[in-house]
């Protein structure tokens, strides 16, 4: 039996995600869970720009939601 635990439990984030098209999917505040991660539902076959920030820190990378693509992120670090 195996566990991820991120390093920023029960922490608020900035979160920012916008598809290919400009269209905001979600804009606002995130907490994680008391394993380090949050969830964010993202709708199926776009390529979204996810933001996220915490005391002056970011990451950004695209997210692909096609039917293939990982449904779990663990690569974003606040830098």
């Amino acid at each position: 039996m195996s566990s991820c635990q991120g390093e920023l439990a029960e922490k608020e984030f900035n979160v920012h995600a916008v598809d290919e098209n400009g269209k905001v999917l979600f804009d606002g505040t995130a907490t994680t869970m008391r394993n380090g991660f949050f969830e964010l539902w993202l709708p199926r076959n776009r390529n979204v720009m996810v933001t996220i920030e915490r005391s002056g820190l970011t990451a950004s990378d695209v997210i692909k939601t096609l039917s293939d693509s990982k449904t779990c992120i663990t690569t974003f670090q606040l830098q």
